[in-house]
């Protein structure tokens, strides 16, 4: 029992550094006037706070309370000073009352720890998930670590997650004594040194049992893509980076290629310089060039490269623009900055130094073939006088970098390589940033501050814990640990899983089971209350003998979102909890801006004839201009579905303006239509577009619904096609309100006798097919069905788009359509992520 109440204690003692830590931070970035990123900073030392709060209150020993309402009072002062915007009255806060509350509760806590305890021989875990790290490391590093462990008195053992017994709290480990290496089994250790970083989701369940009892020193930096964003985000450092464009389509690469000649493919999750290639395009050849190989391509030869090479792992390669970094021998070189976090807990750097690469290549990583040597002499050779000022510029970059990226991932990094680089221009820039750089030449120097900063989290006890992220059950929360149901015991096959609200489940996720029983592909469902967050495991529903059982499932290979809630308040934990899985929808929400997708359209300049006119609503001046020029026009809400706020406003005369909105029909003059217009862009964002009259033979409202979706090769393929004609005066009616739909030729050819329905069929298809193409280039994230609205002016027959939905469009007598579509491109998404071909 002391154990366990020790290791509480620990726990929270761990958190309140943390808080003390963060606590400085948000002072500094409240003098920098950093008010997002101190926002961000603040937020978590709220939810740090309160993750001990309880604890204190329920353990009798401890004698902290009465410090606990005073600090909540502090926090609220904050937090109220916050949204006034005083910055001077915060500093003032956090340096006479909270910074000395935080350290009084400290105090506090280190009352209550045993001097012998505090004073014990650290224990440091050396701890890789799927095998000992002795495997996983070089032997020079190894033999580093063990050295520096002797020369600063801690144990180092080195351990895998199948070493670990959680019910004892104890690891089997190896450990070197006596010039020999031994296998001991240890209580937990005190302080976790993990190599191998991956994203939670990635992490194994032992791992994720182990960061929420054992501090940490380690946590990731993201991909080549998520890392530019955030930097680019926070509005800091972005001028450093290259411009780049995340490959989803060919398109992407042809128009990136009209602007660029000399460009660079490189892998969003590669390492030592593998698998990037340099393409230069001169006299219609493609000139290729992988490290030292190099080939002449012809177009034809280049098309199928990209298809072969890029598009076979879509997504997953990005393209810059070529920056030319090379010596005066013409070698390409950039500058490697290795810091980390020494002994006191601050950034220090560890070893800066050139990689020079081969002339005929273009990389200049030493484990492909590179080479080294001193930064000063290779400045001086390089720039001559102006050598120290590039070398002084060049340092404090890469510690100002450092700390920005730092606060970026909430000051829980420990080692970082930056890669940076100066062109023929002198103008700086930053290749990448690496959570765990190769290190060949230096060992010894790493060692001293790996070993130093594991030591300094754990005499000062801190945890880092993502933003104190920890997991609770809430009511109602899938526990895996206290279940009942059976496991499903699944084979290798791709798994397939749909999210779904709990009232959706209907006959679309009947036709997925068949759908994937066809595609010989396991399949369930699950809602956001069926996830064990801790445990890696689902509640899920299997279709059998026309029933849903519910059974324990590992996590899914691909999710079939059909919740579409990404973004939306209440929905964040889930969508954080299985990012790294890939979805069939990246879109925040569900549903986007019109305003957003119409321009995002027009931009291209390839969609202008079917586009129609529209703009946004600044003043109730714009709607007036719209109707003086056209007579009649469609008033919207930026964003929203099924025809909800869309008014029709119709100018018969000088003193009648008439306006539906629905069934409801109301006659206005100018200025009752002022005043009430007026009021309405008060509620919000509205766009004003000129009418089309889409109607039948028989005076109703119509349109023509396309359902598209990606199919099994990622191509755009038709759900559905089908006219859906309404019962008001403007606007489409669902088929529960009244409204209908038929045959798409059927119809075409009872309404527009004068064309041929086949031919304007294919038109349609057509603009669908294109605007398609054209939103999967303008958009970075990932995106697999789409609801496109055609209106056909009745006048010449022309077809308009009205709108692009890509919530969950309806579905209407064709869910076995939808499903092989679904199906069919979640399989593709999972032959993908697993390398396949």
């Amino acid at each position: 029992m002391r154990d366990i109440l020790d290791r509480k204690h620990t726990q929270t003692l761990n958190i309140i550094n943390t808080l003390i830590e963060a606590t400085e931070h948000f002072s500094v970035l409240i003098r920098e006037k950093e008010f997002n990123q101190a926002i961000f900073i603040f937020s978590s030392i709220v939810e740090g706070f309160e993750a001990i709060k309880k604890s204190i209150l329920n353990d009798a020993e401890l004698t902290a309370n009465n410090n606990l309402e005073k600090i909540d009072s502090t926090i609220l002062l904050v937090a109220k000073t916050l949204e006034k915007g005083n910055l001077l009255k915060i500093s003032e806060i956090i340096q006479f009352t909270l910074m000395p509350q935080f350290k009084t509760l400290k105090d506090c806590f280190l009352t209550n720890q045993d001097s012998e305890q505090v004073q014990k021989s650290i224990k440091i875990g050396v701890y890789l998930s799927e095998s000992n790290p002795r495997n996983g490391y070089p032997e020079a590093r190894i033999n580093a670590l063990v050295k520096q462990s002797v020369q600063q008195g801690v144990k180092l053992y080195f351990f895998s997650s199948a070493d670990v017994d959680f019910e004892k709290e104890k690891i089997t480990a190896d450990t070197f004594n006596n010039e020999k290496w031994t296998r001991e089994t240890i209580s937990f250790p005190d302080v976790i040194h993990n190599i191998g970083i991956k994203s939670r989701v990635q992490q194994s369940r032992v791992e994720r049992k182990l960061r929420k009892i054992l501090p940490f020193t380690s946590f990731g930096l993201g991909n080549k893509f998520s890392l530019p964003k955030k930097l680019v985000k926070s509005g800091k450092f972005g001028e450093l980076l290259i411009p780049f464009k995340v490959i989803t389509d060919r398109s992407i690469v042809d128009k990136f290629l009209k602007d660029n000649k000399k460009v660079v493919f490189k892998p969003l999750l590669g390492r030592q310089g593998q698998n990037i290639y340099f393409l230069e395009i001169k006299n219609n050849k493609y000139t290729l060039l992988e490290h030292k190989k190099k080939q002449v391509l012809t177009q034809e030869e280049f098309d199928v490269w990209v298809r072969e090479r890029i598009l076979m792992e879509k997504g997953n390669y990005l393209l810059q623009p070529y920056v030319e970094c090379r010596t005066k021998n013409g070698e390409p070189y950039d500058i490697r900055a290795h810091v980390q976090k020494n002994g006191e807990g601050k950034w220090t750097l560890t070893k800066i130094y050139p990689r020079i690469g081969n002339k005929k290549s273009i990389l200049s990583n030493i484990s492909r073939g590179g080479k080294t040597q001193d930064l000063k002499s290779f400045f001086e050779n390089e720039f001559g006088q102006a050598a120290q000022l590039y070398e002084e510029n060049i340092k404090k970059l890469a510690m100002d970098l450092t700390f920005h990226l730092d606060k970026l991932h909430g000051l829980a990094l420990d080692e970082l390589g930056l890669d940076l680089a100066i062109d023929k221009n002198g103008r700086l820039w930053l290749h990448e940033v690496n959570n765990g750089p190769q290190t060949t030449y230096h060992e010894e120097e790493r060692a001293v501050n790996t070993i130093a900063y594991a030591k300094y989290i754990a005499e000062n006890g801190i945890y880092l814990t993502n933003e104190f992220q920890k997991r609770s059950k809430v009511k109602g929360q899938f526990d895996a640990q206290h279940t009942n149901l059976p496991h499903a015991n699944l084979d290798g096959r791709h798994r397939i899983a749909m999210l779904v609200d709990q009232n959706e489940i209907n006959d679309l996720t009947v036709a997925c089971t068949y759908v994937a029983k066809f595609e010989d592909v396991h399949f369930y469902y699950f809602t956001p209350r069926d996830v064990d967050y801790d445990e890696m495991r689902i509640r899920g529903y299997f279709y059998e003998n026309k029933q849903w059982v519910a059974k324990v499932v590992d996590y899914p290979d691909v999710i079939y979102d059909r919740l579409r809630l990404r973004g939306m308040k209440g929905y964040k934990t889930i969508y954080e909890e299985l990012e790294g899985i890939p979805f069939t929808n990246e879109f925040i929400g569900n549903s986007i801006s019109k305003l957003e997708v119409y321009d995002k359209l027009s931009s291209t300049g390839l969609l202008d004839d079917v586009i129609i006119p529209y703009q946004k609503v600044d003043r109730v001046k714009d709607i007036f201009h719209y109707i003086q020029r056209y007579g009649k026009v469609i008033l919207k809400p930026e964003v929203g579905s099924f025809a909800n706020g869309v008014h029709y406003i119709e100018k018969r005369n000088a003193l009648d303006y008439f306006v539906a909105i629905g069934e409801k029909e109301t006659h206005y003059n100018e200025v009752t239509l002022g005043h009430y217009l007026r009021e309405l862009i008060k509620k919000g964002t509205f766009i004003v577009q000129k009418f089309i009259e889409t109607r039948t033979m028989d005076d109703q409202p119509f349109d023509i619904r396309v359902h598209m979706m990606k199919d099994g090769s990622e191509a755009w393929s038709f759900a559905n096609m089908y006219p859906r004609i309404g019962i008001h005066r403007s606007v489409i009616s669902s088929t529960g309100n009244g409204g209908y739909i038929g045959e798409i030729v059927g119809f075409l050819k009872r309404n527009f006798k004068s064309v041929n329905a086949i031919e304007l069929k294919e038109e349609i298809e057509k603009i669908a097919i294109n605007t398609c193409s054209v939103l999967e280039s303008l958009f970075d994230l990932n995106f697999s069905e789409l609801g496109l609205d055609i209106a056909i002016n009745k006048k010449d027959a022309r077809p308009y788009i009205i709108e692009v939905n890509v919530n969950k469009p309806g579905i209407i007598y064709y869910e076995f359509e939808v499903a092989k579509h679904a199906i069919s491109y979640a399989i593709y998404l999972a032959r993908i992520n697993h390398g396949e071909r």
